[in-house]
């Protein structure tokens, strides 16, 4: 944005971090269980004793067949939906509801189309109160942080799938929320825009200390930007086994990851593991 520098964003955003954002910390789940009550008037147990740990600073992916209820343990961390039982906490705090220590991306995009990027990646702060000085140091430097400098007074028709998804991460981001969630953010983009993304969230959550936890069907995807890898079962949904690739990450060595023989290891175990989930539920 015209007449900010790149220290006076930076102070931008400082002061953001110190006025309303969420404290840094890790996300953890407790015995967390859900029970969908059908028309049938049967029960539907989506998940069940869910236990897991993401440190801050590290990207954590829920990976697993359909139907072993990704999406709604990532509802339930977001405060979008209640758990029947068990516990999720974000930076030692139990969530209980929406709130602005997560940031949510979701596969649709998700801007207003009304609204201009900058309008949009300022949406939050807006409604927070915040100064108009402070709102465009920090909209400017998030807007830059997702490679769309020179796009802020479009709109989102005006955008490619990808530079959309771009504004829903910067607008998601702009609140400094402790933990970033996504869900399947990547998937309805053609394979080379798909590559640019991950790479991008690599450069982001590397440059911005950004915790996130993100739902995938790519295995590919899930050993390329995670850190942890809860590989989640069927009937109910429950982790079965927690995989820590241990790839040094980043974002422009994506052949030498998957050239790894480590990689092909844990790509044929992965998909070992969904072909034992799609028999069990065909039986």
């Amino acid at each position: 944005m015209p007449g900010i520098g790149s220290a006076q964003a930076e102070q931008a955003v400082s002061a953001t971090t110190r006025q309303g954002a969420a404290p840094r910390g890790g996300l953890v789940a407790r015995g967390v269980g859900k029970t969908f009550a059908q028309r049938s008037g049967q029960a539907l147990q989506a998940l069940d004793d869910i236990h897991f740990e993401l440190p801050p600073n590290s990207v954590g992916v829920l990976l697993g067949p359909s139907g072993c209820g990704k999406s709604t343990l990532l509802r339930i961390i977001a405060g979008l939906e209640t758990q029947d039982c068990g516990e999720i906490t974000v930076a030692g705090a139990a969530v209980q509801g929406p709130g602005v220590d997560r940031g949510m991306v979701f596969q649709n995009y998700s801007s207003f189309p009304w609204l201009t990027v900058e309008e949009n990646v300022a949406f939050g702060l807006k409604a927070r109160g915040e100064s108009m000085n402070l709102r465009e140091g920090v909209v400017g430097h998030f807007i830059d942080a997702v490679k769309l400098t020179g796009f802020e007074k479009a709109y989102p028709h005006q955008l490619s799938g990808g530079m959309q998804q771009r504004v829903a991460i910067a607008r998601s981001l702009v609140s400094n929320p402790a933990v970033l969630l996504m869900d399947e953010p990547f998937g309805a983009l053609d394979p080379e825009t798909r590559w640019q993304m991950q790479s991008l969230l690599l450069e982001i959550v590397q440059k911005e200390r950004t915790t996130v936890l993100m739902v995938s069907h790519d295995i590919e995807e899930a050993l390329y930007l995670g850190d942890v890898v809860f590989f989640m079962g069927t009937r109910p949904g429950r982790i079965l086994q927690t995989i820590r690739p241990g790839f040094e990450k980043s974002s422009n060595d994506r052949d030498a990851i998957l050239d790894e023989p480590q990689y092909r290891v844990l790509e044929r175990d992965i998909r070992q593991l969904m072909r034992a989930q799609s028999l069990e539920t065909a039986h």
